[in-house]
């Protein structure tokens, strides 16, 4: 059968008693277990797991989002649920690496090295600037080093730009020179011992970690690559669901009656913010497609170039549209930042009646002394 394969023996001695057309009925663990090896069609035989990886991916993203949403539940002290709601990923890949090995199934697992070194083996741990390539070439280098710069500097200043906004009430200054100063520094070492480009501490020491986790491979080993695929499902979800861009392209294909109360909505006309869309999601393409050709060495310039078209925008939008539908704020904070706003505006408006219903009280008084 085409799921056992064909076994052939080296010698018929070595398993006495056993008749050659009795051979066929072996599986493949038990004709590796007496001392053969398969023959045949069948020997590189795959087993068919795609309904069974399905389950294990759609189960471990429905099963993360599902956990992460428990601190909000109402069943279970608050301390357990947000302890829940923190480890969700975890638990999740614990529970379907457990369903895995309790069926048994031949699904792909996650390839881990077994020992600590270059993943090139033509290569030490440090990489010589120049090595079998001629002297010129490290001067045409210096045109996509431009490219790079580029994408390093937006990358570092605008994460920059991000943390030190007001909003956050941050005690020291910002330290834009010094931080860059410090990725250029970080980068030389990177290139030297030919480790990916890190721009912040907490990245490089993620990816340390993750460098050390190599020592884990007995247990890593037994990861289901499905349950993989659905952890990174979820965090490409959750990590939409923060962005304004995706609320604003559910509006397109929402009635005005079934709109969510979002705050841009009351200082901005809806037509206004469908075309702001508009012109997000085409830009978007054009780096998609422009990514996904030959012309990709170009990428940084045109990300350069949305410098310019968030410039020119101006001239469309007015400073108050673009204050809203611009702004890297999360959507509750805002909310929250408009309601204490307007909640001390009526305080002050109360209290100045106050005052002013208290003045003219006193005017007969006055009048009569």
């Amino acid at each position: 059968p085409a799921a056992r394969g064909g076994c052939s023996f080296h010698s018929c001695l070595s398993l006495p008693g056993l008749e050659a057309a009795n051979w066929s009925l072996l599986t493949r663990t038990e004709c590796l277990r007496v001392g053969g090896h398969l023959v045949g069609n069948s020997c590189n035989y795959m087993p068919d797991i795609t309904f069974m990886a399905f389950i294990l991916f759609l189960g471990t993203f429905l099963c993360s989002m599902t956990l992460k949403s428990f601190k909000t539940s109402r069943y279970f002290p608050t301390a357990l649920r947000k302890l829940v709601s923190d480890f969700s990923i975890i638990l999740a890949i614990l529970i379907f690496c457990g369903i895995d090995a309790i069926l048994g199934l031949e699904t792909p697992k996650l390839i881990v090295p077994s020992e600590f070194k270059p993943t090139n083996s033509q290569r030490g741990w440090v990489v010589f600037p120049f090595g079998v390539n001629p002297w010129w070439v490290c001067l045409v280098s210096t045109v996509p080093a431009v490219l790079v710069i580029i994408l390093i500097f937006m990358d570092q200043q605008i994460t920059a730009v991000i943390l030190n906004r007001k909003e956050y009430r941050l005690q020291k200054g910002a330290g834009f020179h010094l931080d860059l100063f410090c990725v250029s520094l970080l980068m030389i070492l990177t290139s030297v011992t030919g480790l990916p480009w890190y721009q912040r501490l907490t990245g490089l020491v993620v990816f340390i970690l993750t460098g050390v986790s190599v020592f884990l491979a007995p247990v890593l080993k037994y990861i289901p690559m499905p349950v993989l695929y659905g952890v990174f499902l979820y965090m490409g979800v959750a990590a939409l669901n923060s962005i304004q861009l995706m609320d604003r392209i559910q509006l397109l294909l929402m009635p005005a009656k079934h709109q969510p109360d979002f705050m841009y909505l009351r200082h901005v006309p809806l037509r206004r913010v469908h075309l702001f869309t508009l012109i997000q999601v085409l830009c978007l393409a054009a780096l998609w497609i422009l990514k996904s050709t030959v012309a990709a060495i170009i990428f940084p310039v045109m990300l350069l170039a949305l410098v310019g078209i968030r410039k020119a925008m101006e001239c469309i939008f007015s400073q108050q549209d673009l204050s809203w539908l611009d702004d890297i704020m999360p959507e509750k904070d805002r909310k929250e930042e408009e309601e204490k706003l307007r909640s001390s505006q009526e305080k002050e408006e109360s209290d100045s009646e106050d005052v002013s219903r208290a003045g003219k009280s006193c005017l007969p008084q006055m009048s009569l002394h």
